[in-house]
């Protein structure tokens, strides 16, 4: 624990001063934290959206769910990662036209069982957000290596399902670069045409998970300020990517 408190002291100076020099607001913990409006928080892919207002309060206290995982229940990428998660370090506001969450989890695994005299293990990582109205399938998009499938395997497991579909392409070598499984094969096909296909060869990322109401990045460390926008640019250029007829934003009947 204090390994990553003093941590985050260093981090936190950092990404006051990047936030600032890019008109974000910015606070160390979620008590400085209001989530951006998210209409799309009725597709939960996590289940905590059928519970009270109270229930889900003391289910984020007492279990660890992230206050940034509770208020957008569509994503799935932090969802199992730590029996008790802690969010630092948040950084959001207006970027390139797209409102965006930047932050750093600490999360805790219990180890009750393991039999050592550690109780608890414990790391950090970051994960972003870039938020959009314009309407989204659930869908992952993974770099075709061992590590990055493994990641987004972790994601279909974090929504509890394992019922999207492996959508191959034309392009035998974008079937070899990328992995994509969607709930939607039509509407994944209609966004990866043969402009995105060369153009993700050309940008391989981190697992993109895409839900109703933007794309999240979740990495396996903690990101600079350079690394945050350089995938911030990365998921709003996917985004703006998108065939005109798909930019329309939903109708209003959406939002809550």
């Amino acid at each position: 624990m204090a390994y990553f408190w003093f941590k985050n002291r260093r981090r936190a100076k950092m990404m006051r001063a990047w936030a600032a020099e890019n008109g974000l607001e910015f606070s160390p913990d979620t008590t400085g934290f209001t989530p951006p409006r998210n209409p799309s928080k009725k597709h939960d892919a996590s289940g905590i959206g059928k519970h009270s207002a109270k229930a889900v309060s003391v289910f984020t206290r007492l279990i660890g769910l992230s206050k940034i995982q509770s208020a957008f229940p569509q994503f799935a990428s932090n969802r199992f990662r730590g029996d008790w998660q802690s969010d630092r370090n948040i950084c959001w506001g207006s970027y390139k036209g797209h409102t965006i969450i930047a932050w750093d989890t600490v999360y805790y695994d219990l180890n009750a069982d393991s039999g050592s005299d550690i109780d608890w293990s414990e790391g950090e990582y970051s994960s972003i957000l870039v938020l959009t109205e314009t309407e989204i399938q659930p869908t992952l998009i993974t770099p075709n290596s061992l590590g990055k499938r493994l990641s987004a395997l972790g994601i279909e497991e974090g929504r509890g399902t394992f019922r999207m579909s492996t959508v191959k392409f034309e392009l035998d070598a974008f079937n070899q670069a990328y992995r994509v499984r969607s709930t939607d094969q039509k509407w994944a096909f209609a966004i990866i045409d043969q402009a995105m296909m060369e153009w993700l060869m050309q940008h391989k990322k981190h697992t993109m998970e895409l839900a109703p109401g933007g794309a999240a990045v979740s990495t396996w460390f903690t990101l600079s300020p350079e690394q945050f926008k350089e995938q911030f640019d990365f998921c709003i250029e996917f985004l703006d990517r998108f065939p005109e007829d798909l930019q329309a934003a939903p109708s209003s009947g959406e939002a809550n």
